[in-house]
């Protein structure tokens, strides 16, 4: 990745954080764990199991977190 890859990425992530509640935050970080292990399991373009195991892991994590927020939601009548 370049450098300005790298710049505009955290550019990117620190506004997605500056107007967040604290649960969405927890999905932005829970998203952003998901995409570090893809990442890092996809650079020699194999995925043995154990880096299926934390995948699936960090997938259940994010998904826990983002059913939650969704189920806290209070739809006014």
């Amino acid at each position: 990745m370049n450098p300005m890859s790298l710049i505009t990425l955290a550019i990117t992530f620190m506004q997605l954080n500056m107007g967040q509640t604290a649960e969405g935050k927890k999905i932005i970080k829970e998203a952003m764990d998901v995409v570090q292990h893809l990442g890092s399991a996809l650079k020699d373009k194999k995925i043995t199991m154990a880096e299926k195991k934390a995948i699936v892991k960090e997938l259940r994590e994010f998904t826990k977190v983002a059913i939650k927020v969704i189920d806290d939601i209070v739809i006014p009548e």
